[in-house]
């Protein structure tokens, strides 16, 4: 079963606001160029002094993000020109990107960081969970709700009503067991569960008839 994308929403919400979780950017440190700035800035060294500089922060920068336990599983690229430091590629998580900015930031010699990662953010992360934990919720409930249902249409019915029959639902699959007097209880039995709302299949293998002691 379905849920609501309001209880999605909520669930989400609900999760976020639990561990107070919020996006935690790094903070430009005094002397480098505000995030504006840096993504406006040229992307060509200026002079081979420059360029033989901005090498030097590159390939630092990799060797840091190489041996960085954060950026494990993430591909990022490092480009730099003037100082500025670019970073592309995509990050496993949120914390993956802001860890890249990090490092990038405390590498001496760097002016600035354009910071490209792309990420899924913390609300993108918990709204997916929630989703999945949603989908498993609603799985149970609807599982419970089937049960309840096909035992209580077993009871009513004339010819299953007194019978012993169990019945255990999960993913929608109505697994009967127990016994039957009769061949027509044991159809009937299949049959009131097929038409039960909800119901996938029905295995009725553990159904048997004889006598019930």
């Amino acid at each position: 079963m379905n849920i609501h994308p309001l209880n999605r929403t909520l669930i989400a919400a609900a999760l976020i606001a639990s561990f107070g979780l919020a996006a935690c950017k790094p903070s430009v440190p005094d002397g480098q160029m505000s995030d504006g700035a840096a993504a406006n800035a040229p992307k060509d060294s200026a002079t081979l002094g420059a360029a033989l500089d901005d090498t030097g922060i590159t390939a630092k920068l990799k060797g840091r993000l190489a041996s960085d336990a954060r950026i494990e599983g993430s591909d990022i690229s490092v480009e730099t020109n003037n100082g500025v430091v670019t970073l592309s590629g995509s990050a496993k998580a949120g914390a993956a990107k802001e860890a890249a900015e990090e490092l990038a930031r405390n590498v001496e010699g760097v002016k600035g960081v354009d910071n490209q990662i792309t990420a899924p953010t913390a609300l993108d992360t918990f709204v997916k969970d929630a989703d999945k934990a949603a989908d498993r919720a609603g799985e149970a409930i609807t599982d419970t709700v089937i049960t309840t249902k096909l035992k209580a249409a077993l009871i009513a019915d004339e010819t299953t009503k007194g019978t012993a029959i169990n019945v255990t639902t999960t993913d929608g699959r109505v697994t009967l067991s127990g016994k039957v007097t009769s061949g027509a209880e044991r159809e009937k039995a299949i049959s009131i569960a097929t038409r039960t709302e909800g119901v996938k299949k029905v295995d009725a293998d553990d159904l048997k008839v004889g006598s019930r002691s």
